[in-house]
């Protein structure tokens, strides 16, 4: 009966024994990296200004009457100056001026280096632009629902990265190195290699299970060989 426990265990820990490792070493990243850091709020200025108000000439009303499609609808603000955007059935992403109305602009090269050095909390140079407009051009650590969008990189040892909203202007993601360390742990540690947001995938189900048995016999192995009056025949 033992030798069978001890076999079972022997070949089950050998088969998981490489992807505990990993949950490990994975998990122990997750755990002491500053998430805050992770999803690049250090990158940034403060964004806690508030939006003022008394500026705002152009009203919900008059916006919804000149765009009675409008929805999503959201105030916000650009380089301190406040806007509306929203998603119209026949314009697509749109951002109007919340002070005049008047719609802004498709943002150029220029403007987009102009609003990431803005947003930018550090000085350093900008190492490279470009417009990314379809899915087959989209790097894998940005959502398609942006496009399409300027990515502005830093010339900085984590290469920062904003991606600035060419509709809009607005900074719709932030990564940098160590966010896409993290992105690559997270998919080692719930077993999901494509996109890491399956976390209920059955590779996982089954290597978890299989963990699961290995520690139940190993725990009867520990039993037996702690407890058990007749130690030496355990052994």
């Amino acid at each position: 009966m033992l030798s069978k426990v001890r076999k079972y265990h022997k070949w089950l820990m050998a088969f998981v024994g490489i992807q505990f490792l990993f949950w490990s070493i994975t998990g122990v990243y997750m755990v002491t990296m500053d998430i805050h850091y992770i999803h690049g709020e250090s990158l940034t200025k403060s964004e806690e200004v508030k939006i003022d108000l008394a500026s705002v000439d152009y009203s919900i009303a008059e916006l919804a009457v000149a765009y009675p499609e409008a929805s999503q609808v959201r105030l916000t603000q650009s380089m301190g100056r406040p806007l509306y955007s929203f998603i119209s059935g026949e314009h697509g992403k749109v951002a109007i001026d919340a002070e005049t109305g008047a719609v802004r602009p498709l943002v150029d090269e220029a403007k987009a280096k102009e609003i990431a050095q803005y947003h930018y909390v550090m000085n350093h140079d900008i190492d490279s632009i470009r417009l990314i407009k379809s899915v087959t051009d989209m790097p894998a650590e940005l959502s398609p629902r942006h496009l399409p969008v300027w990515r502005v990189t830093f010339d900085q040892f984590a290469t920062p990265t904003f991606y600035i909203s060419k509709q809009t202007g607005a900074l719709v993601a932030k990564r940098h190195d160590y966010w896409r360390l993290f992105d690559w742990m997270w998919r080692f540690h719930i077993m999901d290699y494509d996109d890491g947001e399956n976390v209920s995938n059955w590779f996982l189900f089954l290597v978890a299970t299989l963990g699961l048995m290995g520690a139940i016999t190993g725990a009867v192995l520990t039993y037996y060989r702690v407890f058990s009056p007749n130690k030496k025949e355990v052994i």
